[in-house]
């Protein structure tokens, strides 16, 4: 019989194929959380045995920090929490400490499900002890609160039936005592806000050197699950119940990107292109705490980031912009950008935002005053800030999800880049293709497809899978880059839900067989990398050189005959296109049975049992 080679492109074969799985855009809890993951804490050493009052943190820790994503370890003793700005809503200042069912290297406190017998419960999870405080010179009478500012959710999970955060006092015979908790009760209210707890102390046993106070949570602990946010810790003497005003005016949010469309994008598209590229202002959240109104003054500039401040300035406004800050109000400072980048050359740059708020000499914490904004521009383009609060998936066998993205002038397309969110279920060992298209609407103009690629999770802080295209792609104007996915799995892309660009985001599957908008809020991780030929190398690797499988004949009726070269311990794998196998097999055995087999498509994939390495064909059975 004949031998030879059948070629079909994956986004072909699937279109022979009549799908009548349900499918759609799926929203995801994570299970880890990537900005922790792997992530190295930076020890800091303590030199003091107890801390003095008052106590005040407001986890306003400066992203240029390395700490900046634990507890200050010169207040709290463990590190349990995750200090981040990207889940809360609106906190009294930058920053918060977040409670979840995740360890401080954002791993699930029991990542494996058969040790809890029912995943809803809820279970101890993170701690935020404080050091011990000295209490020895202070009593009842000095009137000692404590107050903390709580928020459910945020942008993350919401708390269960069963979930809780509470407060516990440590008394001098060493016990800790329960003097609040906070329930869950998986209805998600229609405002969600940060509410200002007031704790008294009154009993004399806390009142010794060594007195300390600590939050716990409970949570579902199997992974990134019902989240509380704590802001604003203060411990003093001298307050009361009606003290919950803070003569503060602080910073809320990193300040939002200088460009119109996009979180980053290419230096070489931005630089000659900025009337069109730089926003006219950004945004800049600040809130005044105090029971008065301030006359405030707010500063900003952008300069590189390597270069001394006051050199090589994008834009600037040294002098600053006084305006009336009310009591307990929020404001959006929308900061002018200006237009002037003659200083800055070469193909890449990478700037340095900075965003002050001040008021006047009785502000009691000037630490949260100053906002950083690190923006890039390289090689890529994002519509994401690069955190993953969220995961999203298409459900269904041939689904595709396309991107919408564009050059200013001609470029090429050298890779795609995807974050893989870590989920409960690793789908690795899974097949996707990458796409790039013209248009998707009114009608789909495929310019390139790339088979048999595998996703990667990246040992990185929100790493992305850099697959890199065999054949770079010329593009001008719109282009749309995205996937199409061989298997029904959720593939679970990173969504940011801090930034909005669903209206980019197109989707087609079995249910909708045109393209549609998605209506999923958020940015996916998903980012087209374009520009001068790249220097590292593609996560790629499902497919090697020096192993080749051919069957034949293709398609087959009965008897499948194998050539295999390059692999001499083999496991062989049939599976259907949904993941199914239907058939496992070792040795090279060059005949195999498939008689009994529905007629349709399958994936032959050939395994060496020693190096791992393996090679995917594909055969129609008749």
């Amino acid at each position: 019989m004949q031998k030879f080679t059948f070629h079909l492109s994956l986004f072909s074969f699937l279109l022979l194929l009549n799908f009548h799985t349900s499918a759609q855009e799926i929203i995801s809890e994570l299970k880890y959380n990537d900005a922790l993951i792997f992530e190295k804490h930076h020890s800091q050493l303590r030199s003091i045995d107890t801390v003095q009052l008052p106590f005040i943190d407001d986890f306003s820790y400066s992203q240029l920090n390395p700490n900046h994503k634990y507890p200050d370890q010169n207040l709290w003793m463990d590190i349990d929490c995750f200090v981040n700005t990207t889940y809360p809503i609106l906190p009294p200042s930058i920053g918060v400490a977040t409670f979840d069912g995740l360890n401080e290297k954002g791993e699930p406190y029991d990542p494996s499900a058969s040790t809890q017998v029912d995943l809803t419960s809820s279970y101890p999870a993170d701690s935020l002890t404080s050091l011990p405080i000295n209490m020895n010179s202070i009593s009842v009478a000095d009137s000692v609160y404590l107050s903390f500012f709580y928020e459910k959710m945020g942008i993350g999970d919401y708390p269960n039936v069963g979930d809780k955060l509470l407060l516990e006092l440590k008394k001098n015979d060493g016990t800790w005592n329960e003097v609040w908790e906070m329930d869950g009760d998986g209805s998600i209210p229609t405002v969600i806000k940060f509410r200002q707890i007031m704790i008294p102390i009154i009993d004399a046993a806390y009142f010794f050197n060594g007195f300390q106070f600590r939050f716990r949570n409970y949570a579902t602990t199997s992974g990134n699950n019902d989240h509380w946010h704590i802001d604003y810790v203060r411990l003093d003497s001298s307050r009361s119940y009606s003290d919950t005003l803070i003569r503060d005016v602080a910073a809320v949010y990193t300040p939002g990107t200088i460009l119109n469309k996009y979180q980053f994008m290419p230096w070489t598209q931005f630089r000659n292109n900025q009337s069109t590229e730089l926003a006219a202002t950004f945004p800049f959240v600040v809130h005044n705490m105090s029971s008065i109104a301030f006359n405030a003054n707010n500063k900003y500039s952008a300069s590189e980031y390597f270069s001394p401040f006051s050199q090589n300035i994008m834009f600037s406004n040294g002098v600053g912009n006084s305006f009336n800050f009310s009591s307990g109000s929020f404001l959006t400072q929308n900061n002018s950008t200006g237009n002037d980048t003659a200083s800055i050359s070469g193909d890449s740059a990478l700037l340095l935002i900075k965003c002050l708020i001040t008021s006047d000499s009785t502000d009691k914490n000037l630490r949260n005053d100053t906002a950083y904004r690190v923006q890039p521009f390289y090689n890529f383009y994002a519509h994401d800030d690069g955190s993953a609060e969220k995961a999203y998936a298409l459900y269904g066998g041939g689904s595709k999800l396309a991107y919408k993205f564009y050059v200013n002038v001609p470029d090429t397309l050298r890779a795609i880049q995807i974050h893989f969110a870590h989920i409960t279920t690793d789908v690795s060992d899974k097949f996707l293709s990458i796409m790039l298209w013209k248009s998707v609407l009114p009608i789909e103009q495929l310019q390139y497809e790339q088979d048999f690629l595998q996703p990667t999770y990246i040992d990185s802080i929100n790493g992305f899978a850099t697959y890199i295209l065999d054949t770079p792609q010329a593009i001008s104007d719109t282009f749309l880059v995205g996937w199409l996915q061989t298997y029904p799995d959720y593939l679970n892309v990173g969504l940011d839900k801090n930034t909005d660009s669903h209206q980019y985001v197109f989707y087609q599957t079995s249910v909708n067989p045109t393209f549609v908008q998605s209506t999923a809020i958020g940015s996916i991780m998903i980012r087209p990398v374009v520009g001068a030929k790249l220097t590292y190398t593609s996560v790629q690797n499902i497919s090697v050189e020096t192993i080749s499988v051919n069957c034949f004949p293709n398609p087959v009726d009965d008897i499948l005959h194998l050539n295999v070269k390059g692999i001499n311990h083999a496991e062989l794998f049939i599976t259907d296109l949904t993941g199914r196998t239907i058939q496992i097999s070792e040795g090279t055995d060059e005949n195999i049975f498939v008689g009994n087999l529905s007629p349709g498509m399958y994936l032959l994939t050939v395994k060496d049992k020693l190096s791992k390495q393996s090679f995917t064909t594909r055969f129609i059975k008749l």
